[in-house]
C-alpha cells in the first residue's frame, strides 16, 4: 500500500493525475484490506473496494455511530461508499490500469484522487494504529 501511494505521487509529478488513478485505487483498496484483516472482520474472498468499505463501516468498532449528528455522518459514509463503487469502473475502464483508449481527463482524475485522499485522511483519524502516513 505504501508503495502504491509513492507510485501515485511519482506518476502525478511525471505524467499527471490520469496516470495515478489506478495507484490511488490500489492504495485505498490495500489499506482497507489490511484494516479488515487486522481487525479479523469477515469479508468475501477477492473483495472489492466498496465491499471492504461496507464491512469496515458496519463491523469495525471505530465506526459505530456516536457523537453529535451521528446519523448525518452515517449518511456521508454511505455516500462515500457509493463513490468508491464508481471508482472501480473508472479504474478499470478509464485509467492506465488497462489498455483503455478513453482516459479520464486531468480534472476528473484529480477529483477521483482527491476523494480517495479525503477518505484515506478520515480513516487515518479513525484508525491511527493503521496510519497511511
Amino acid at each position: 500500500m505504501d508503495r502504491a501511494i509513492a507510485d501515485a505521487e511519482a506518476l502525478i509529478k511525471a505524467n499527471g493525475e490520469t496516470s495515478a488513478v489506478d495507484r490511488v485505487h490500489t492504495a485505498l483498496h490495500g489499506f482497507l484490506l489490511r484494516v479488515c484483516r487486522d481487525a479479523r472482520l469477515a469479508f468475501p474472498s477477492d473483495p472489492t473496494l466498496p465491499a471492504l468499505f461496507k464491512v469496515l463501516g458496519s463491523e469495525h468498532p471505530a465506526f459505530q455511530a456516536v457523537g453529535p449528528r451521528a446519523e448525518d455522518i452515517t449518511k456521508i459514509l454511505r455516500a462515500a461508499a457509493s463513490i468508491l463503487d464508481v471508482m472501480n469502473p473508472l479504474r478499470n475502464q478509464a485509467s492506465m490500469a488497462h489498455p483503455n483508449e478513453d482516459l479520464l481527463l486531468r480534472e476528473e482524475a484529480t477529483l477521483v484522487i482527491n476523494v480517495a485522499r479525503s477518505i484515506l485522511c478520515y480513516l487515518d483519524t479513525k484508525l491511527p494504529s493503521h496510519s497511511t502516513s
